[in-house]
This record gives structure tokens, sequence and C-alpha cells, in this order.
């Protein structure tokens, strides 16, 4: 159900992208909304915000208490669980 979705979210994007419906600055909103929820930040944000060391936050991205995701080549992380 998730890929379906997410394969029909995908598809109207991009749609109405290629049609220009969608200026930038609702692209930016649109973005922007969906790093909310995520809760995503960079590593030394995260690290600062949690009061540990840039290392610290590695640590725990290498054992799987943090996922991370690569946009725009910044790595962030999330912390939505």
């Amino acid at each position: 159900m998730h890929k379906e979705l997410t394969k029909i979210i995908k598809a109207h994007l991009a749609s109405r992208i290629q049609k220009d419906e969608l200026p930038n600055d609702s692209i930016v909103e649109i973005i922007d909304l969906l790093g909310r929820y995520l809760n995503a930040e960079t590593i030394s944000d995260y690290s600062k915000r949690e009061g540990i060391s840039y290392n610290g936050t590695l640590q725990r991205i290498e054992t799987g208490k943090l996922k991370t995701f690569t946009l725009f080549n910044v790595k962030l992380v999330i912390d939505n669980e």
C-alpha cells in the first residue's frame, strides 16, 4: 500500500511540476513540510540539540538508532520516532 501511494504522489507532483502548475516557492514549501514531518536535521544540528559530540551522533547512526538520508549533497538525520 505504501509503495503504491508513494508512486501515485510522486507521479502527481511530477505531472504538476512539468505543467508549470507548481512554482518554485510552492515546491520549497512542500520540501519544508516534509522535512518538518521527518524532523530532519544536519548531523551538527542534531548533535548540538542532543548535547552530544558529532562522533556520538555518528555512533547512533552506525548502531541503527538514527536513520539518515542525503538531500542536495547534505547528509541529514531523521529523528521522528
